[in-house]
């Protein structure tokens, strides 16, 4: 076994950019030229070896990032080196010959080893066909399941595989002491098996936050990569051993893991239970969302103090919106509520079908005030009295200036959309508003998150930096 010194020099030579004649880059035109495997006639040459090029400095690779990651836990170094040999095995899958029998394994180490590389998106972009016309092995559509994060098709696949009588151990039993003995293929068997239960008893994991689970699931695939190992079987070592990372990846950033289990002062009556609700709901979902992406990991640790001021600095789709729930989870286990400013309707709209998406299967209420500028009956109380309110400028606005006391008992306010904070006739009412609530005498008894688009490197200090700068640090 290779030292950490000896693993870290390999990887940091073979992740050079332009490495091997700058064999990724012409992998990736290969890949995108062919069609069916095929690459056209007057294509130029890129390598009489290429495809078993690709092959090689994919698996070495991801051998060298595996061994690392096992020694001395996940770093820059190993993601690098796991989205290299990702995007080795995905330039030998994309436009592939659809008959080829090894095309549903290379497009699950693909997968997993974007997955790995913090790269979920692409690695679930990678499944756009149906896994029967992927020529998968059951442990690798089982990886395929909670890859995609449909752990109900998970749960019913592995439960279908384990009640399987064929599978159980008498039959493979019978199978070895037979006078047709097939050694490999009731080894296959087994480790097909294994790393099912694995997977089942990661499923219940997630599902209940348990430690046991997980613990019994490492054991299981570390038997299995064992058992491959000595087996020679090459294909079920690989997708054996990348579980046993993925299932670690996936479990040290899950929400059980990143959502504090000590409540903070003041919620220690109800955050236990919203917590779990909380995590419950998101993991039931069609697409389960059990774990926080790499753009909203430190952002999300910071949200669930909830004395922190932040301005949360994230592109469109990064996460904001999730970053945003966990800090009124934290706010609505104080029983105190929930403000939220969006700058246009539309905005108002979407955010509150996805608030209360989250929010009302743990009892809160959510509702939103936008429109005309008056103030109706069923405004004010909905004002005074939902959980999640999401309401426009114009809307608040006009609403404390009539009764300064309806936000009195809110612990929290969510500016989204921050970038729209500024000098034009629109923006200025925004800022207007935003300057009226860090004024109020109040103001210290209530936490602030702007969620905002990246700021440009070397951008003058704008109008909504300015307002920023008032209150909340920038992450």
């Amino acid at each position: 076994m290779e030292t950490i010194d000896e693993l870290t020099a390999f990887l940091a030579t073979a992740t050079v950019d332009g490495i091997l004649g700058r064999l990724l880059y012409r992998g990736a035109a290969w890949s995108l030229m062919r069609e069916e495997g095929v690459l056209p006639a007057n294509a130029p040459p890129l390598g009489a070896t290429i495809e078993t090029d690709l092959a090689e400095h994919g698996f070495a690779l991801l051998r060298g990032a595996m061994a690392l990651r096992a020694q001395a836990g996940a770093s820059p170094l190993t993601s690098k080196a796991f989205e290299r040999a990702a995007n080795a095995f995905e330039a030998l899958v994309r436009n592939g010959d659809p008959e080829s029998p090894d095309r549903g394994f290379r497009r699950t180490i693909a997968a997993a080893a974007y997955h790995l590389a913090g790269f979920s998106a692409v690695a679930y972009s990678l499944f756009n066909e149906t896994a029967g016309d992927l020529n998968a092995s059951p442990g690798e559509t089982a990886i395929q399941h909670l890859i995609l994060r449909d752990l109900g098709q998970l749960r019913g696949y592995v439960r279908d595989w384990l009640a399987d009588e064929a599978h159980g151990d008498e039959q493979i039993a019978a199978a070895l002491t037979g006078e047709e003995l097939d050694i490999d293929e009731a080894i296959s068997t087994i480790l097909n098996t294994t790393i099912c239960r694995a997977l089942a008893h990661f499923d219940f994991a997630l599902e209940t936050g348990e430690p046991e689970p997980i613990e019994m699931a490492r054991t299981l695939l570390g038997n299995a990569v064992n058992l491959a190992d000595n087996a020679e079987n090459v294909p079920l070592w690989w997708i054996s051993n990348l579980s046993r990372h993925l299932i670690d990846d996936l479990w040290q950033h899950s929400l059980h893991q990143t959502l504090p289990t000590e409540p903070p002062e003041g919620t220690e009556e109800k955050y236990p239970d919203l917590r779990r609700l909380f995590i419950s709901s998101l993991y039931a979902r069609k697409t389960s969302e059990v774990e926080l992406w790499p753009s909203q990991r430190e952002a999300a640790q910071r949200s669930t103090d909830v004395t922190d001021d932040l301005v949360v600095a994230l592109p469109t789709s990064a996460g904001k919106t999730r970053v945003a729930e966990i800090a009124a989870l934290m706010t609505l286990s104080s029983t105190r509520r929930v403000l939220i400013v969006t700058p246009l309707r539309a905005l108002s709209a979407q955010t509150e079908r996805s608030f209360r998406k989250t929010f009302a299967p743990l009892g809160f209420s959510v509702s939103s005030l936008y429109g005309a500028s008056g103030l109706s009956a069923g405004d004010e109380d909905a004002l005074r009295s939902r959980e999640i309110i999401i309401a426009t400028p114009e809307k608040l606005d006009f609403a404390l200036r009539s009764d300064p006391s309806l936000i009195d008992d809110v612990g929290l306010i969510v500016l989204d959309e921050g970038h729209m904070i500024g000098p034009s006739e629109r923006e200025i009412r925004y800022e207007t508003l935003v300057q009226r609530l860090l004024r109020r005498a109040d103001a210290g008894e209530r936490r602030m998150v702007c969620l905002d688009l990246p700021w440009k490197s070397g951008e003058p200090i704008s109008r909504r930096q300015a307002v920023a700068s008032n209150r909340i640090g920038l992450l």
